[in-house]
């Protein structure tokens, strides 16, 4: 859905797990990606995948922390787009205060588009603050909304 507009990009994976969304954004030509989850089984996974990359250029980093821990201590990342790929299951509460907390992190989302996948049956009007869906795509039971500032 992204394609071109990945090349050159600076990419924010959050919630990574496999790290398909930041390797995808890598093999469409990402200038940075930073991988962000808690789990050490998705951070050795995630190296693993990285691993088996040819020499891309990418500056990658694994950052093994927990997103609101990351998100509220790290300053000095400027992101073309951030992915969010939380599990299915995952409170509206907890995915609230993140969005609470990215817009106020204007350093890291500045011009950014928040791509935010989710279950089709989740209401996520009153997670997204005074964000804005640009557009949504359906795949199956999952939406993709792709979201930025007004």
């Amino acid at each position: 859905m992204l394609g071109r507009d990945l090349e050159e990009s600076r990419v924010l994976d959050l919630f990574s797990g496999s790290g398909s969304l930041g390797l995808e954004a890598i093999s469409r030509g990402a200038e940075k990606v930073y991988f962000v989850d808690n789990s050490l089984k998705s951070i050795k996974l995630i190296k693993s995948n990285l691993g088996l990359l040819k020499n891309n250029g990418c500056e990658c980093k694994v950052i093994k922390c927990d997103i609101f821990r990351f998100l509220e201590h790290f300053d000095d990342f400027t992101a073309d787009f951030v992915f969010l790929d939380p599990p299915y299951k995952i409170e509206s509460l907890v995915m609230r205060e993140i969005f609470s907390i990215l817009l106020n992190k204007p350093e890291i989302l500045k011009n950014a588009t928040i791509v935010y996948e989710y279950f089709s049956k989740r209401d996520i009007s009153g997670e997204i603050g005074k964000l804005k869906i640009i557009k949504n795509s359906h795949f199956g039971d999952k939406i993709v909304s792709y979201i930025q500032h007004e």
